[in-house]
């Protein structure tokens, strides 16, 4: 109801009194003299008194549980105080809570000017606005306080606008500054006010001005704008077609009594440099004004200066025996309350300009207006305010009579009447927070926390409350009256979780006074959220469910009505769970029954055999004993657990209501389809204990009836908690409870009791379906076994039949079928978690998730689930293939068997070099072993190191720089036996991972010409220069068994694929897909391989070639790469080599070879290193023939190479090598008088060494010029014995005339070398 509540007390009123220099002799009336005003968030008040003002601040005190106003600042100011102004600046930044971040209290004196003061008394700013007394200062932000935050600043004779976005950015700049002067960061502050722009009206055409209130914008339509033009200024009148935007000022005084006075928008608007004249104001932060807080003392300007807009009284309404003392603006800016001279309260409707309201007998009145919002939340959400309604109430305060008079303005009617004290005073907040830059935005209404508070003479501090039901009638009072009402019931439950004797008759008394059906609906979900008595619920819940029998229902009545029933049910569920009985709840139970035409069963129920065997059949047993012992291996149990809970975890009854849904018009009640798991778990684990503490377990299917609980649910609870309970948990005697659970739940539905002999039951095919879902195999075979073993005792009944002859119905054969399922995928589960350390050489070890296995996943994967399973597993050990495919020879090959003709020698051999790798790992292949028993076909050698090629396949695609994981892969491709398959793979894997790098990579070096720098190839490949090169070295190899692998694929035939017969139907697996490939062209193969070794050999030996691709290849080497796995047309290919590009080809060669010879080095020995030259040449060879190059041409220039780098004992074991070796003695002759310059050249006795040779051996010498890139000290004996054996490879083969003069030249030079060697010269 509407009523004055008190909100807080100013402490010890003497102590304000002191603060502000009254005489304590004085009366106690003193405080309705001072000038008070509170802030919009309440927690600051601020008191004015003389020239004296005194800053309290809101504190909660323990001792008495309140709100006490207690002094913080009090101080004297420049002059005599004749207006106060408390504003909530705020925050600078947005903050969830959208709070006040300081106070700025605006202070008007007798002298004309105006002070910004923090809440700490310091000064920031002072201006001198007019030469009269400052009447008045107000802000006003409007219903939404969305509205300008422009101070209003009221004088005699004008009112000045200071606009608020500048104003309060340079109170933000100045305390800013005064922090870093109070921190001694610097000595003073400087506040620059030029930018504050400020409006000076002035009014006219009215006597005496006693008060004036801003009202703002207004906009007039165009039918006002014609109407008022062609009254004033007649027919032939000019008029602007835009109606003008006018400021309207409300005045209130003499002559007239009320004034309309307007300001054209647009006007100039100067700045308060006119004010100030451009002076700053500086206070030093020596003075003591605000470090003691004692007088303030800060230099102020006293010329005022400001140009002023005249306004224009309009019109006015005029009473010439009446003088208005006040006037104030309601929030929505359509009303104003005027106050006079004769004790009356008028109020105006400023839209229309007539006075609506005219309250007699209130002398000296104080007015505040106050709007209400309809809805629970005083300040709702900006984005839904146009949805709600709202009210404006009337405030007046007649401080003679002692009366707070609250009156609706839609009416004007009298809502309530209280009395207060006589000196005490009425306080109006007009604006919200004040200061928010462009960038904030308020979340909710920016009003005041207190519209209007009044004060006591004594300190006291009340506020207003007023229901929003006072504003309707008809049945929107109903409502406002139920929703009071309901705030009502919603404090008495939350003053105690445990309501007395008292409260909860207070409470009953309450709800007895509902009258709308919602507001019944939200009164019982107040009470099961808030209250901890069912008691109280239930007999709510039974008069609110007597009220809807007495009369017929609408649709949304029933719809209640259907809630309130299921929630009766419901309800008498929990407390039969929790054996906590209701006196009185079985009368309205039977009536709910009665009206939803449920059979309600007896007290004692049916009768139900006692002698019944809940057990596990003796097949099952076995095996659950046999998987429980495989479990506990590894700590299976304490893996797979996901959930786990408190042994003290009890629902409460509102956590148990909340998870079922009451407003359906289902046949049972079901649970909610959008129930979270946490809360579905916790009511699980309370039904399983509530229903293992029963009493009498055969009273169940009663409970259940009576309830309406669809017992689907209830199955399908009790199966969620056993599968989140710990294998430790699980044993035969719970076994054996949750089997009787299981049938007396069932017993309640006629659907799993009534099943037609020999078929399968909906109710348990359902049941099986929820179990292929869940997370635990182990679990869900658990409860598969109890579940047969329950619909077992149902079809007992059906034995007795004459024509029943079968014993093992569909029914069992569906359970058995289930139960051989997650036995398998069981197995594999436990397995999968175990992992060993591989003893002995192991491949990359991959990080694989923990994968949650069930038979869903199994299903929903396809045929090749089971062996992706088993290879992520094994790959997550790093057993290498090898070891997979000895271990499956050895279960198919015996000891015994290895020794007869019958073996395979090829097996036998393998199986003897690689045995070592199982019988170093036993508990690893013992696992594998059992996998393999369990699943034969998924689990063949070449499936699971396919899918284990693909596992690697994928890892370093997802880090290309792991190319160790690229090279696994071709190990295990090379390990794959099945020639279609390891075909398949090849292609598949070059298609889906390698390709689009390899033409990445073959681009970029084709565009380069030489191996990329590490920042493009990070740019381009997103790896480094290494991991380039290391990446085109595998897809060599790579390509290279793609190709060997051609030849077998053509002369074997497919092999069957094949899987066990747990899919129906599932998408393709890897293997084969893989078999299915198409045929892979060996030419454009052929050339994908020679394009990888080109790019790798220059890469390698970053040798710098042009556009490689483009002059080494005749064919575009866009179309050879795609043309591998792609669709593209398919082109005539000629693999012979063109005389176009042999000769970029036979230079590419011998930049290879010249590189390769490089690579030799010098052993400690002396001897030389030349293994990686050999193997780089034997490359470089393979290339050639390749490009169909003669393998000759390299091996010449291998020699060439050899001997003019001086390795000439490996030139000459290379000679013998040579096809035409006829072809080197030109080269090697060019060599040789290189060699013999140096040896002149190094000569002691060059003289001595000239004579020795021959005259036209040293002419030759003379007119050859000298090749540095030849050693400094060649030796003349290593010469001798090459050219040797050059000549003597040459003697063997026919005598050819164009070489005999080379011949004779080579043999006198072999002469002169070894007689040159001899005499040391």
């Amino acid at each position: 109801m509407c009523n004055v509540e008190q909100i807080a007390d100013c402490g010890d009123i003497l102590s304000i009194g002191r603060a502000l220099f009254i005489s304590e002799k004085e009366e106690t009336t003193w405080l309705s003299q001072c000038l008070l005003s509170l802030s919009s968030c309440g927690n600051m008040l601020a008191v004015g008194y003389k020239k004296r003002l005194c800053l309290l601040t809101s504190q909660w005190i323990s001792s008495n549980d309140s709100n006490s106003y207690l002094i913080t600042w009090s101080g004297t100011l420049l002059g005599d105080i004749t207006s106060v102004l408390t504003l909530s600046i705020c925050p600078s930044k947005q903050s969830s809570q959208n709070g006040t971040d300081w106070f700025c209290i605006v202070v008007g004196f007798q002298n004309g000017s105006v002070g910004f003061y923090t809440n700490t008394g310091h000064l920031l700013l002072h201006e001198k606005l007019d030469e009269k007394p400052v009447l008045n200062i107000t802000c006003h932000t409007g219903t939404y306080g969305t509205l300008l935050d422009d101070i209003h600043v009221l004088f005699q004779e004008s009112v000045y606008i200071v606009s608020g976005s500048n104003l309060f950015q340079t109170l933000r700049n100045a305390k800013a500054q005064l922090a870093k002067v109070q921190a001694g960061i610097q000595e003073e502050y400087t506040v620059d006010s030029k930018s504050i722009s400020i409006r000076k009206w002035t009014f006219s055409d009215q006597d005496e001005i006693k008060d004036a209130a801003v009202v703002g914008l207004e906009l007039k339509n165009t039918y006002d704008h014609f109407l008022a033009a062609s009254t004033y200024g007649g027919y032939d009148t000019w008029y602007r077609s835009i109606p003008p935007m006018n400021n309207l000022i409300l005045t209130t005084g003499v002559s007239p009594y009320i004034g309309f006075h307007y300001a054209l928008e647009g006007g100039t608007t100067p700045p308060l440099q006119d004010v100030a004249r451009a002076v700053a104001n500086k206070i030093k932060s020596a003075l003591p004004g605000w470090l003691g807080g004692s007088t303030e003392t800060g230099p102020t300007n006293t010329e005022p200066s400001i140009r002023a807009e005249q306004l224009s009284m309009r019109t006015g309404v005029y009473d010439p025996q009446r003088t208005g003392s006040t006037v104030v603006i309601s929030p929505d800016r359509r009303l104003a309350a005027f106050t006079d001279n004769l004790g009356r309260v008028a109020v105006l409707d400023i839209i229309k300009g007539h006075l609506i309201r005219l309250f007699k007998g209130c002398r000296d009145a104080q007015c505040a207006f106050v709007q209400i919002f309809d809805g629970e939340n005083k300040k709702p959400q900006l984005s839904t305010i146009k949805d709600i309604r709202r009210a404006i109430f009337l405030i007046i305060y007649n401080p003679r009579k002692g009366l707070i008079d609250i009156r609706l303005m839609q009416r004007g009617s009298r809502v309530a009447v209280f009395t207060a004290s006589k000196n005490g005073k009425l306080l109006y907040n007009t604006c919200g927070l004040v200061g928010a830059e462009k960038n904030f935005s308020h979340k909710k209404l920016n009003l005041p926390e207190f519209q209007c508070a009044f004060i006591d003479p004594d300190g006291k501090i009340k506020k207003f409350n007023i229901p929003f039901y006072h504003s309707l009638d008809g049945e929107h009072l109903e409502r406002s009256k139920d929703l009071h009402v309901l705030r009502a019931i919603r404090e008495i439950v939350k003053k105690s979780s445990s309501l007395s004797d008292e409260n909860r008759a207070e409470l009953y008394e309450s709800a007895t006074k509902l009258k709308t059906l919602g507001t019944k609906k939200h009164c019982i979900e107040i009470l099961i959220k808030n209250c901890s008595s069912i008691e109280i619920t239930t007999a709510c819940l039974e008069l609110f469910w007597e009220s809807l029998n007495e009369r017929t229902l609408n649709q949304y009545e029933e719809k209640v009505r259907r809630y309130f029933g299921n929630l009766a049910l419901i309800t008498n569920f929990y407390c039969l769970l929790n054996n906590e009985p209701i006196e009185g709840i079985n009368n309205l139970i039977s009536d709910v029954c009665a009206a939803f035409q449920i059979d309600r069963a007896a007290e004692e129920g049916d009768v139900i055999k006692k002698d019944l065997k809940f057990q596990l059949l003796e097949d099952d047993t076995c095996i659950l004993e046999r998987l429980l012992i495989l479990a506990q291996e590894k700590d299976y149990k304490q893996q797979q657990v996901r959930v786990k809970f408190a042994d003290n975890r009890v629902t409460s009854y509102r956590e148990f209501i909340s998870c079922f849904h009451l407003e359906g018009n289902s046949k049972h009640i079901s649970l909610k389809p959008d129930l979270n798991t946490e809360k579905a778990n916790s009511l699980s684990v309370d039904i399983f204990k509530s229903l293992l503490k029963l009493n009498d377990m055969t009273l169940l299917p009663n409970y259940v009836k009576n309830s309406n609980v669809d017992a689907r649910e209830l199955v399908k609870l009790v199966i969620m908690h056993l599968m989140s309970m710990s294998l430790d948990e699980i044993n035969i005697n719970l076994i054996e409870k949750f089997i009787a659970m299981l049938y007396y739940i069932c017993s309640s539905s006629e659907e799993a009791v009534n099943t037609s002999y020999n078929e399968v039951s909906p109710w348990w095919e359902s049941i099986r379906s929820m179990l292929i879902e869940l997370h635990c195999p182990l679990r869900s075979m658990i409860v598969a076994m109890s579940c047969k073993a329950a619909a077992k005792l149902f079809e007992g009944k059906h034995f007795d039949r004459e024509d029943a002859w079968e014993t093992l119905t569909q029914e069992s054969a569906s359970w058995g079928l289930l139960i051989g399922k997650l036995e398998d995928i069981s197995i594999l589960s436990i397995i999968l978690l175990c992992k060993e350390k591989f003893q002995g050489q192991a491949l990359p070890k991959l990080q694989i998730d923990e994968i949650n296995i069930n038979l869903k996943y199994i299903y929903a994967r396809g045929q090749g689930s089971v062996t992706e399973l088993i290879a992520k597993w094994l790959c997550g050990m790093g057993v290498p293939p090898e070891a997979v495919v000895v271990n499956e020879l050895m279960e198919v090959y015996t000891e015994s068997t290895l020794e007869t003709d019958d073996a395979d020698s090829v097996d036998c051999l393998f199986i003897e070099n690689n045995r070592f790798l199982v019988d170093d790992n036993v508990q690893i292949f013992k696992w594998l072993s059992l996998l393999r028993r369990q699943f034969p076909l998924s689990t063949k050698a070449s499936y699971v190191i396919a899918n284990m090629c693909w596992e690697y396949a994928m890892e370093w695609q997802k880090s290309m720089n792991k190319t160790e994981m690229l090279a696994t892969v071709v190990i295990c491709l090379d390990a794959l036996a099945d020639p279609h398959l390891k075909l398949g793979m090849f292609s598949i894997i070059w298609s889906t991972y390698l390709k689009q790098s390899f033409e990445a990579s073959c681009k970029l070096v084709n565009k380069v010409g030489k191996l990329p720098k590490d920042q493009l190839c990070l740019q381009d490949l997103n790896i480094n220069t290494d991991c380039l090169i290391g990446l085109l070295k595998i897809i060599c190899e790579y390509l290279n068994k793609f190709l060997e692998c051609l030849p077998s694929a053509a002369t074997h035939e497919k092999t069957v694929i094949r899987f066990e017969n747990l899919w129906d139907e599932s998408s393709p697996s890897l293997v084969e897909v893989a078999q299915n490939t198409k045929n892979v062209d060996p030419d454009i193969l052929t050339l994908n391989y020679q394009i990888s070794c080109t790019i790798y050999y220059q890469c390698h030996f970053n040798l710098k070639v042009t556009k490689p691709l483009d002059t080494l290849y005749d064919i575009d080497y866009e179309y050879i790469l795609e043309a591998l796995t792609g669709t593209v047309a398919k082109r005539d290919i000629n693999l012979k080599c063109s005389e176009k590009i042999r000769n970029p080809r036979m230079k590419y060669l011998t930049k290879l070879t010249r590189t390769a010879i490089d690579t030799i080095s010098c052993d400690d020995d002396g001897g030389y290193d030349s293994g990686e030259c050999l193997l780089w040449v034997d490359r470089v060879c393979a290339l050639a023939d390749l490009w169909d190059i003669d393998i000759n041409f390299v091996r010449r220039q291998n020699v060439i190479g050899l001997y003019h780098m001086g390795y000439d004992e490996l030139a000459e074991n290379m000679l013998g090598l040579i096809a035409d070796p006829e072809v080197l003695l030109t080269p090697l002759l060019a060599i040789t008088i290189q060699r013999l310059k140096r040896s002149l050249e190094n000569s002691k006795n060059q003289a001595e060494w000239i004579v020795s040779v021959p005259p036209q051996l040293y002419k030759r010498l003379q007119n050859t010029a000298l090749d540095n890139s030849i050693p400094a000290n060649p030796s003349l004996s290593t010469t001798a014995l090459v050219l040797g054996k050059l000549l003597a490879q040459i003697a063997k083969k026919p005598t050819d005339t164009s070489t005999i003069q080379d011949v004779k030249l080579c043999e006198m030079i072999v002469e002169n070398c070894e007689m040159l060697s001899r005499r040391k010269l």
